[in-house]
């Protein structure tokens, strides 16, 4: 079976035309983090000895480490002053001015607002924010538990358990991180490449009715369908990571760094609610690990329904028509209040900050369980599911009736 499932995958993706949209995609891709990153990070005005780069690179090795009260000190008495200059919008313009650090002292107060006061003061108080959260869980707990309500009890118990003793002591730069997790153009690119794929992994041998002599082989029947179907997993899960790799990869380098993996999750402001608690580092290697997962439940959907075409076009249209339906309502209900949509729609993985990014739940069988955990399990469900459907629809080997 193992020199059967390698056979279909060298036979079916190992091809120029998958490896040329393989490598146009992955510069696409590139092409995208660098614009990203020229687009949106002030950071990236070059090496000047006044460009922000420069200057947030010199102080950071100041202020990078533990939050004290005397490195808060020290970042105020330089900000303050700049702050009460600019404060009655009268300060000169002037972009060659010696007293500032970037020759203009309102570009000073936003390089020092945007990349140092703003997040600092975010990591000093979330303690406190979370300390708060904890507290209204465990007193809502309590009453939910007097009052017989068990599914709100419990909910509230892993709340309080999820966020008590949250807090951000250290401050580091999160800025890449912060475009790297929030970045979704490559969940679109593996998407494509994979439906490009695999639509003709059925209909190429029914096009030339190879299908039917391989029914007479030994190895044809169930044994091939599941082989192709094997393949096919291997290619969408690749793809899936590999995607994954680029990113991080890309962003690294274009960020010219990986600095902040070790800040908590919740450091990032729209995870500051975060139904998890891990490094940054950690949910990237999680955020890959679930990707693949996404995109595998959708491959195998499409699979299944390629099983019913005897061309490439009806296949490909209808596969291309889910993958469309699929990515707008996920990408139109990532913020809503509906969970169940979000749950059973697997382009949620691929997008996973709409599943991690928030503390929800669903409740099953009196039990809540949070919608990430909820929404993994129903994919591979689904995935699986899928394969059996196309399993229980292949035709037997005429030879040896399997």
């Amino acid at each position: 079976m193992t020199r059967l499932i390698k056979f279909e995958f060298y036979k079916l993706f190992c091809k120029r035309s998958i490896l040329a949209v393989l490598i146009c995609f992955s510069l696409m891709n590139l092409f995208k983090i660098n614009n990203e990153f020229h687009s949106y990070s002030y950071l990236a005005d070059g090496d000047d000895s006044r460009s922000w780069n420069s200057i947030y690179w010199q102080l950071y090795a100041d202020y990078r480490g533990e939050i004290t009260t005397e490195k808060i000190n020290r970042l105020l008495s330089i900000y303050q002053p700049s702050a009460d200059a600019t404060a009655d919008m009268t300060a000169s313009t002037a972009m060659d001015n010696p007293d500032t650090m970037t020759g203009n002292i309102y570009s000073d107060l936003n390089l020092l607002e945007k990349y140092y006061v703003e997040p600092m003061e975010y990591f000093y108080h979330y303690r406190t924010y979370a300390l708060d959260i904890a507290e209204r869980a465990k007193k809502n707990a309590a009453i939910y538990k007097e009052r017989g309500r068990t599914v709100e009890a419990r909910k509230n118990s892993v709340i309080y358990n999820l966020y008590s003793g949250r807090s951000i002591p250290s401050f580091a730069y999160q800025e890449m991180y912060n475009y790297y997790l929030n970045y979704d153009f490559s969940g679109i690119l593996i998407l494509f490449l994979c439906l490009y794929g695999i639509v003709g992994v059925f209909v190429c041998e029914k096009e030339t009715q190879m299908n039917l002599l391989l029914l007479t082989n030994l190895a044809g029947g169930k044994k091939t369908t599941f082989a192709k179907i094997a393949a096919a997993s291997l290619f969408v899960t690749g793809s899936a990571l590999w995607f994954s790799l680029l990113d991080y990869i890309g962003f690294a380098y274009f960020f010219g760094t990986t600095e902040g993996g070790n800040l908590p999750l919740y450091a990032i402001g729209n995870f500051s609610t975060a139904a998890i608690n891990c490094k940054l580092w950690q949910y990237a290697v999680l955020s890959a690990a679930i990707r693949a997962i996404g995109i595998w439940t959708m491959s195998m959907i499409f699979l299944l329904i390629s099983m019913f075409g005897r061309n490439a076009l009806i296949p490909f249209v209808s596969d291309f028509g889910a993958a469309l339906f699929l990515i707008i309502t996920g990408a139109s209900k990532s913020h809503s209040g509906n969970i169940l949509l979000k749950i059973v729609n697997p382009y949620s993985l691929l997008a996973n900050r709409i599943l991690f990014g928030r503390t929800e739940f669903i409740s099953l069988a009196g039990y809540p369980i949070q919608s990430f955990l909820a929404a993994i399990i129903f994919a591979i469900t689904v995935g699986l599911s899928s394969i059996m459907a196309m399993m229980i629809l292949s035709k037997k080997n005429y030879y040896c009736g399997t």
